[in-house]
């Protein structure tokens, strides 16, 4: 065979560490958005001008909610917090968008900068410990693989490795 004649395969983007920490942010949004009761249409770490990757909620819910603000906050900070446990620290400089999100929702429930500050706090802490359940790492970990391999996964897709990974530990 020539080269006229060998097939060009599609340039596959260079795995880097930047990439994996952002698997890792993006498959905690969707992990705590599964198992909160949100859907999700899909979950990517394909980079534009704006993001390195995002997670699109589903306007579906699959379970009662009972506290949307909660739930909403805690899918916010599942992303800084899955994305800590595996570099080892917070990386609020990348997480600036969810953080301003959290911001504005937090502002609507509290008043003074103190509540605030210790409104988000107990979050942060609610959502570590969250993300602490069985299963729920092991999802995190599917997920990541899988963005890793595809840049990009399907909500179906993302629910089937979370459904996966609670029946193992269940």
């Amino acid at each position: 065979m020539d080269d006229a004649q060998t097939p060009i395969e599609p340039k596959k983007p260079v795995v880097d560490e930047q990439m994996i920490a952002t698997a890792y942010h993006e498959a905690g949004h969707a992990i705590v958005a599964l198992s909160l009761g949100r859907t999700i249409e899909k979950c990517t770490i394909v980079r534009n001008t704006i993001r390195l990757g995002a997670v699109q909620l589903g306007k579906g819910r699959n379970q009662r909610q009972q506290d949307f603000f909660e739930i909403e906050a805690m899918i916010l900070l599942g992303g800084v917090v899955s994305e800590a446990k595996h570099t080892g620290q917070y990386n609020w400089g990348g997480a600036q968008q969810d953080l301003r999100s959290l911001r504005r929702l937090t502002l609507a429930r509290v008043n003074t900068d103190q509540q605030v500050e210790r409104l988000e706090k107990r979050l942060l802490d609610k959502t570590t410990h969250h993300l602490e359940q069985p299963g729920h790492w092991e999802a995190i970990e599917a997920v990541v693989s899988e963005l890793i391999r595809q840049q990009a996964i399907s909500g179906r897709s993302a629910r089937h490795l979370f459904d996966e990974a609670m029946k193992k530990n269940t």
